[in-house]
């Protein structure tokens, strides 16, 4: 090995040390939950930390009966998929129509939709909280699913119009010579080459809508209709001390999204890339 090899691997050193110190940090919390899912609750309070001596799987069954998992997955589901599904053709088509249309006006139009990122959902909660209700929307999915839709649509437009602007132009005009029309071009075209945004788009928004809280506790009264994140602090109430179903509760939650990211990852890099290079 040359001296320039050497040097170049000693540089490498403390960022490899620092990413693992980070991977440690990040995983730790993951490893405990795991662990403490299955224990008995006295082995919890004895050895926190420690592998279990005991495994057990009551804890999973407690929680899915105690909690009512089939209700909370199954309004979780719901919202999750059809908030996304809407979201995801509402902005595809606006990010087609702002690409095909390179004026000014298509310009302004993009910009001022992505600016709806920047605008924290907390901060429009008061206004949405009164449209809903003049709606007659409360403790109704239809009220709820709107407002994920409100707040996915801006990144959504921002990723796949990036996305979108990649199409080679000259496909776009071999399809139009051989009488393609308008939508024929956004929905054999644009649409399959811009799979790796959409697949982004659900991962990190479908995410935000797996995994909130708020809105549904604001909108959602009704015992019946709580998600997964009302439906477990709920069932958390209950088990106060006993961490072992809490644990087994949060691990059954968060197994979905795991899954969905793992199955997603390949599209997932490529759409966060996307507009990086031209």
């Amino acid at each position: 090995m040359t001296s320039r090899n050497v040097l170049r691997v000693a540089r490498r050193v403390p960022v490899n040390l620092l990413l693992i110190v980070l991977s440690i940090l990040m995983i730790y919390p993951i490893v405990i939950i795991v662990i403490t899912a299955f224990k008995p609750n006295l082995e919890v309070l004895t050895n926190p930390t420690g592998l279990p001596q005991q495994p057990t799987f009551d804890n999973f069954i407690t929680s899915w009966v105690e909690a009512d998992f089939t209700n909370l997955f199954a309004n979780s589901i719901l919202l999750t998929v059809v908030s996304m599904t809407i979201a995801t053709i509402v902005a595809a088509l606006a990010s087609y129509a702002i690409v095909r249309a390179a004026t000014r006006i298509g310009s302004g139009v993009y910009l001022l939709i992505a600016a709806g990122i920047f605008l924290p959902m907390q901060l429009a909660l008061v206004p949405q909280f009164r449209v809903v209700r003049d709606l007659g929307l409360i403790n109704n999915y239809a009220g709820v699913i709107l407002i994920y839709i409100a707040g996915a649509i801006p990144f959504g437009v921002f990723l796949m119009a990036a996305f979108m602007r990649q199409v080679p132009k000259e496909i776009v005009e071999a399809a139009t010579i051989d009488g393609a029309g308008y939508f024929q071009l956004f929905w054999k075209i644009f649409l399959p080459l811009a799979r790796p945004a959409i697949a982004t788009f659900w991962v990190l928004q479908g995410v935000g809508v797996w995994n909130d809280y708020l809105v549904p506790q604001l909108f959602l009264t009704d015992p019946g209709k709580r998600t997964l994140t009302t439906g477990v602090l709920y069932f958390k109430a209950q088990y106060l001390a006993d961490w072992g179903n809490i644990m087994a509760a949060v691990l059954i939650m968060s197994l979905p999204i795991l899954l969905i990211f793992i199955f997603a990852q390949r599209y997932f890099v490529s759409g966060l890339y996307a507009g990086a290079v031209k």
